[in-house]
């Protein structure tokens, strides 16, 4: 991350990208997708099937989760970098001498 958000305007730059983004047609097809196949998911995993293992199941679970999370992405950064400090490379983790001559 820290390639990406080094200054206050790069911040503002991927805000204002993730705005767009959520307004986009192609995002919104891609929301309504995902929401379809949530809805399936979930109908999977109260309703069960025959045979149908833990492990099975545990997938869908997984699966649902996963997918709920890349359609949350957007509102998940913006909330994040409304509070993002830029990062500062001249942070250095070691102890710097001064070498200064008297």
């Amino acid at each position: 991350m820290k390639e990406l958000f080094k200054t206050k305007e790069d911040i503002e730059a991927a805000k204002a990208h993730f705005k767009t983004l959520k307004s986009h047609a192609g995002w919104l097809l891609l929301v309504d997708i995902v929401n379809e196949n949530i809805k399936t998911l979930e109908n999977q995993i109260l309703n069960g099937f025959d045979e149908e293992t833990k492990e099975e199941i545990d997938r869908k679970r997984d699966k649902l989760k996963a997918y709920k999370e890349v359609i949350g992405t957007p509102d998940f950064w913006l909330e994040r970098l409304e509070t993002a400090e830029p990062i500062d490379d001249d942070n250095d983790p070691y102890y710097k001498v001064d070498k200064k001559l008297n």
